[in-house]
């Protein structure tokens, strides 16, 4: 395990263009940055007290996110792999490792409430990804799924990719067609997969693409960004990223540009100067 921290580590630096070897091993928990965000949503790292995700924030292990009746989050992980976070929301990041000479690693979410979007990265492509809600535990491998969660229900819709499972109950339904949804109540087993009907989902889903004040395609952002490259080996501007796109196509590159600026860094009030002696009389000639 404490390899695999390095690793992180390491990764996080090159993406966030800050030398390895200023940060002791094992200090950095950073897991990926806010490429994307309306209104207010919040993040709680372990350590640290609660802050806006503005964008180009640190996203950590272990931290809680929170979104408010108006805010949206989209998140960028390391691998490549990305989350859009509706209104009225909380997850918890419970694992993320990432090796990124291999391209493997881990990653594992806890969706207590609201409606999420994950586009898988690297790491699903060789292992898969869990959500765990209230009601199951999704995984998914090398694809994209649509989750919306609270306390009694859980509904996942399989988008795109090899397959998605929902357990519960000691039951495991897989789903391979894409369209096609679970849905779980809590204390049953999953239910069989359905073809998701028309307009099925369709105010939450609108939630989802109401990023930056204009509808979006946060999905297509995060895969056309670079962002994955970047974290990939090439190196700060290998692959053009350095420019100010203020659309959401240029969110994750934003993201990457405003890291470890002051929009992450806890503001600092200066303490005011002592006040100046006063000046005494004139000197005359001689004096």
């Amino acid at each position: 395990m404490k390899r695999a921290a390095v690793c992180v580590v390491a990764l996080s630096s090159l993406a966030l263009g800050i030398a390895a070897l200023t940060l002791p091993a094992l200090a950095d928990p950073r897991v990926g940055v806010t490429s994307a965000t309306t209104g207010g949503p919040t993040g709680k790292p372990p350590t640290q007290a609660e802050r806006v995700l503005h964008v180009g924030v640190d996203v950590q292990a272990n931290e809680i996110v929170r979104t408010g009746v108006n805010d949206r989050a989209h998140l960028l992980f390391l691998d490549g792999s990305s989350l859009t976070v509706g209104p009225q929301a909380m997850l918890t990041i419970d694992k993320f490792v990432y090796d990124p000479n291999s391209k493997t690693g881990a990653l594992a979410i806890n969706a207590s409430q609201g409606v999420f979007r994950f586009v898988g990265g690297k790491i699903s492509k060789t292992a898969p990804v869990t959500i765990t809600t209230p009601s199951a535990t999704l995984s998914i491998r090398g694809g994209i799924m649509i989750v919306s969660a609270d306390a009694s229900r859980t509904v996942a819709i399989f988008v795109f990719g090899n397959d998605m499972t929902v357990t519960a109950g000691g039951h495991t339904t897989t789903v391979t067609r894409p369209g096609w949804q679970v849905t779980t109540f809590a204390g049953a087993v999953p239910g069989q997969p359905a073809h998701t009907p028309p307009g099925s989902l369709g105010a939450e889903l609108r939630q989802l693409e109401a990023i930056g004040g204009q509808p979006s395609n946060a999905d297509d952002a995060a895969k056309t960004s670079g962002f994955a490259d970047q974290n990939s080996g090439l190196g700060v501007g290998a692959s053009g990223l350095g420019g100010n796109d203020t659309t959401i196509n240029g969110a994750a590159t934003n993201a990457i540009n405003n890291a470890n600026t002051s929009l992450q860094r806890p503001a600092v009030t200066p303490a005011p100067a002592p006040p100046m002696p006063p000046a005494g009389p004139p000197r005359g000639p001689g004096n």
